[in-house]
This record gives structure tokens, sequence and C-alpha cells, in this order.
């Protein structure tokens, strides 16, 4: 038994070939390009996101700072309020003493 195909059977065979692989590479070229949009597109959506919660947090810390000495005093303040307390009561406890010398 003998198996005859003429070059132009060939050729035509050849080009369906190349057709069919030019036409699953553009398939695949597309799933590839629509799968990488799609994940362009999440990476984008997770970087606003990521972006509106920073600005978030940093304006919450500006909020903070700005309360922060509403809220508290600063030790060296403290120390400062303390010491003339301390001398008002010292000034009054030598009257006292004067008057209570002086009384007696």
């Amino acid at each position: 038994m003998k198996l005859s195909i003429d070059f132009w059977e060939i050729i035509s065979l050849l080009l369906s070939f190349v057709g069919l692989l030019f036409a699953a590479g553009k398939l695949l070229l597309a799933q590839i390009e629509k799968r990488l949009s799609e994940r362009f597109e999440a990476l984008e959506i997770a970087r606003r996101e990521s972006e509106i919660g920073w600005s978030r947090l940093e304006r919450e810390f500006l909020e903070f700072r700005a309360d922060l000495p509403l809220h508290y005093v600063r030790r060296e303040d403290y120390l400062r309020g303390q010491a003339v307390i301390e001398a008002k009561l010292d000034a009054l406890y030598s009257k006292i003493e004067l008057i209570q010398r002086g009384g007696a």
C-alpha cells in the first residue's frame, strides 16, 4: 500500500497547522493579558485602600498630637508648678511661725 501526498497538500497542512498554532497562541496571550489586567486592577484597588488607611491613620495621629498638650503635663512643667506651690507653702509656714512667736 502506497500513500502519496502532493506538495500542495503538505503546504496546506503546514499552513493550517501554523494557523492553528497562531490562533492558540493568540488565545493564550489574550488570557494572560486578561489575568494580568485583573491582577493589576486588584493591586490598584488594594493600593487605594491602603492609601486611604494610611491617610486616616496619619490624620488620627495628628489629632492625637494636637490633643496631647490638653490632656497631659510635661514632667518639667509639673516640677516647676510643684516648686512654686512648695515655695508658697514655705512662705506661709514662715509667716505662721512668726505669728506664733510674736503672739506667745
